[in-house]
């Protein structure tokens, strides 16, 4: 099913917007990723991305692996839920967002084959204070 971009601008100003977000952990590493798209434009912030009508997790984490760090995982657990809302800004795709965060645990750091939804990425010892802030954990990251 196809919606005009007009009408879902008009959704998504008027409710929530389910996304799903991918902590990669390399030991004591997050992979961060500094965004070129509101909400969170010029931070940095983790891979993710809105659910599609029928998707399932799986089938999200393939899509969003695959185009926004050029592979996929599909070992991932559910660490935590998040409910961002972020100030409406004109540009912005979703301003209320319901998150579940899953855990992608990696063997070593690789270097990320970035999309046009970011700009650069880094691994860091911590996660942006905005996500620690707004995120229920259910385990420990």
């Amino acid at each position: 099913m196809f919606i005009e971009e007009k009408e879902y601008q008009k959704i998504m100003k008027s409710m929530p917007i389910f996304c799903v977000d991918f902590v990669f952990r390399c030991k004591d590493k997050f992979l961060l990723i500094k965004r070129t798209q509101e909400p969170v434009k010029g931070v940095f912030w983790v891979i993710g991305g809105r659910l599609r009508f029928k998707e399932t997790v799986q089938e999200l984490a393939e899509r969003v692996h695959t185009r926004e760090i050029g592979r996929y995982y599909s070992d991932f657990k559910l660490v935590g839920f998040s409910n961002y809302i972020f100030p409406d800004v004109l540009e912005a795709r979703a301003t209320h967002t319901p998150t579940l965060l899953y855990l992608v645990e990696v063997q070593e750091e690789f270097i990320p084959t970035l999309d046009e939804t970011s700009s650069e990425f880094m691994w860091y010892d911590k996660l942006p204070d905005e996500m620690l802030h707004q995120t229920n954990f259910i385990t420990i990251v």
